[in-house]
């Protein structure tokens, strides 16, 4: 088929055909049976067959123009269809099946109308039309056969001829506005009306489904659109979640393995057993840390057996271990917890133990040597208070207080809806203090 030839084309083209075909076929069949048999078949012939002049042609084309472009441009296919059976009902006063083409047309406006108060519109419209045409068609028949009976009265009397039996002179002109012929269109369009609103209703239908359709479409477009933004913040999220957790691992692990070697390096002389306590501390500090970046990194993976061998987090259980940890590189950390243990969510638990270990390993990179610091939980009714402070040597001149492990804390904090304190502690030193609630908000993700 060619590009140039839409199948919906051919498709409208063929069913012009058809009703042309099946409007003219009986008329043609029976002016062949008349001239084989006129006597029998004349009085049937005379009331069947059309006339199919210019006149009709000329509005038969029309609908068929219509018909043909229908599918492109709907208002202008149901002007000519209707200009074309508007036409032939004033010529004839009756429905043709070729017709027929006004309701598909009808039913095309009201498929592809994007609103269905205008389409109603168009309806009754085209419904009124409809009967003012029919009424037209019949008074103007009436007025030609009245006129016609005039004339042949008119002729009888000039010749002096009787005139013939049954035949009574029409010298009253019928009323325009008879209630007799007002019913009597109306029963002749009724069927006519019937098809316009069946293929009006069904015409609204394909319209209110197809909106249902491209509705659903377009709320399915948005949800995927929706998933992939909501995926894509997941994967930003996670990717600051394991740079966060990378931070806090590398730089604990790193700040305490460098003290335990310088204090090995110092001892190596004079105190071997020393140095030997101390390098062992460097290598379980830094197997610890290689085996929570491990876990960091599977954390990512989909490999679901990969997900079975990774380690417990972290919470607020490890801090004597953490405190205990540090105490072995000669810090001096007091640990002091108020109030009453109570249950904390997870994410609060993750977020505690990490805010303490960025605090305790800026101290210890920090605060200076021989530097005291005071760890203290305060377990108060609905949030847990952890603070942090040092007697060290406080922030160097020009320093803001804002490197990246503050940066680090202050995203936790937020996270979870709390508050953060940083600045100078009394007496000098650092200090620094976190408010987690305890119950966490409903869009707080839990950090793993």
């Amino acid at each position: 088929m060619p590009r140039f030839v839409p199948r919906h084309f051919l498709t409208d083209a063929a069913l012009a055909l058809v009703l042309i075909v099946l409007t003219l076929g009986p008329g043609l069949v029976l002016e062949f049976v008349a001239r084989t048999n006129a006597d029998a078949a004349a009085e049937y012939v005379k009331k069947s067959t059309l006339p199919a002049g210019p006149r009709w042609w000329m509005f038969a084309a029309l609908i068929v123009l219509g018909l043909l472009i229908r599918q492109h441009h709907p208002p202008l296919a149901l002007v000519l269809t209707g200009a074309g059976v508007f036409g032939h009902l004033f010529s004839d006063a009756k429905f043709q099946l070729l017709g027929m083409a006004l309701p598909l047309v009808l039913y095309t406006v009201a498929a592809m109308a994007r609103n269905r108060r205008v389409s109603l519109a168009v309806l009754a419209l085209t419904m009124l039309l409809t009967y003012a045409t029919m009424l037209s068609g019949r008074i103007h028949a009436e007025q030609q056969e009245f006129t016609q009976s005039g004339k042949q009265v008119a002729q009888r009397q000039v010749e002096g001829a009787p005139a013939k039996e049954g035949v009574k002179p029409a010298l009253v002109p019928p009323s325009v506005f008879s209630v007799d012929r007002l019913v009597n269109v109306g029963q002749s369009v009724t069927e006519l009306w019937l098809l316009l609103v069946a293929a009006f209703a069904v015409g609204d239908a394909m319209r209110s489904r197809r909106a249902h359709l491209a509705a659903v479409e377009q709320r399915t477009a948005d949800l995927a659109r929706e998933e992939r933004q909501r995926a894509a913040l997941a994967v930003a999220a996670e990717r600051a979640r394991i740079t966060r957790e990378l931070h806090d691992v590398v730089a604990h692990g790193i700040s305490v393995m460098v003290v335990q070697a310088q204090g090995a390096s110092a001892a190596l002389d004079r105190h071997p057993d020393r140095a030997a306590t101390a390098l062992q501390h460097v290598i379980t500090t830094g197997r610890a840390s290689l085996a929570e970046m491990r876990r960091l990194l599977a954390a990512g993976r989909t490999d679901p057996a990969g997900d079975a061998r990774l380690t417990p987090l972290p919470g607020l259980g490890g801090l004597p271990a953490l405190v205990g940890q540090l105490r072995s590189t000669g810090m001096r950390i007091e640990l002091h917890v108020d109030g009453v243990p109570a249950a904390v969510p997870a994410a609060v638990d993750l977020s505690a133990y990490r805010i303490v270990q960025e605090a305790l390993t800026n101290t210890l990179q920090h605060a200076g040597p021989g530097a005291g610091t005071v760890l203290r939980l305060a377990f108060e009714p609905g949030r847990l208070r952890v603070e942090v402070a040092d007697d060290g040597t406080g922030l160097t001149e020009g320093a803001d207080g804002r490197g990246n492990g503050l940066r680090g804390i202050a995203e936790r904090v937020a996270m979870l809806g709390g508050e953060l304190e940083t600045g100078a502690a009394d007496g000098g030193g650092f200090r620094l203090c976190a408010t987690l609630p305890l119950q966490a908000r409903e869009s707080t993700p839990v950090q793993r």
